[in-house]
């Protein structure tokens, strides 16, 4: 007769789960501020400082009204530029996929635009348009809609067949497989594009305005590069990526996260 071998008790730790989570990248902030305030001693507070001053430059730069309204024009660009990317990159994503005679006519432009520098659509924006509204956002399109209608057209070609066949086997129209077969296959795919196209829109929107117009976080860098005060670059440029990484902790992962509550989770 053979005995039960005796279960093993899990053992907890004496933090809370969320604590042991979030201890590593903590710990990891902590090390990257001392090392930040030892490296800045060795250097004049303009050129590198260090955190204490960087926050007094931030605190600074928004005590000041007008910073909002610098704020808010960039904001404006990069979403008009974002949801354009998004909107036709899913849509040309979504055809490459469907149809084989679309896909082998925009494979080759796919790859032409991936690989063509950023910093040259920003100088080319700047000769068509001008100093205007449009030269950011035409950079913004340029560049993103690729990446969006790679992601989408992978994901378009990895949709189960099995599921297509059952939706003409059952005489379902276009729309409704669009609607209930594609449209739910492609989430994971459409949400790693959202999060891709914001991370690529703010970068590449500050690029084009320091290039291209007269207002914008990015002619706010241009100024202080100008001026040669890196702590008041690192000010705009740290405190923008802070507001870009709020909007896709809130906005993009929260809801993520809620719709795609109903998968396993495999990391531990």
């Amino acid at each position: 007769m053979h005995g039960k071998l005796p279960l093993r008790k899990s053992k907890r730790g004496i933090l809370p789960d969320p604590v042991r989570r979030m201890l590593p990248g903590a710990l990891t902030l902590v090390a990257a501020i001392i090392v930040w305030k030892a490296i800045s001693l060795a250097f004049i507070p303009i050129f590198f400082p260090g955190p204490a001053l960087l926050v007094k430059r931030i605190i600074e730069i928004y005590s000041d009204p007008a910073s909002y309204v610098v704020v808010g024009q960039t904001l404006a660009r990069i979403f008009e530029g974002f949801v354009i990317s998004m909107l036709a990159g899913m849509a040309i994503g979504l055809v490459m996929g469907l149809k084989r005679s679309i896909e082998i006519f925009f494979d080759s432009w796919i790859m032409v635009l991936l690989t063509f520098p950023a910093v040259c659509w920003a100088f080319l924006s700047v000769l068509w348009f001008g100093l205007s509204e449009t030269a950011p956002i035409f950079t913004i399109v340029l560049i993103v809609v690729p990446y969006v209608a790679m992601n989408i057209w992978t994901g378009t070609k990895a949709v189960e067949n099995g599921l297509i066949q059952m939706g003409t086997v059952y005489k379902a129209n276009r729309f409704l497989m669009l609607r209930k077969v594609l449209i739910p296959q492609l989430m994971p795919y459409i949400f790693s594009s959202l999060r891709i196209s914001l991370s690529l829109s703010w970068k590449i929107a500050l690029v084009a305005e320091a290039f291209g117009v007269g207002s914008g976080v990015g002619q706010r860098l241009t100024y202080w590069f100008q001026e040669t005060r890196v702590d008041m670059m690192l000010a705009w440029g740290v405190s923008f990526m802070i507001i870009m990484v709020l909007i896709d902790l809130l906005v993009f992962r929260s809801l993520s996260r809620r719709i795609f509550a109903w998968r396993p989770q495999f990391a531990t």
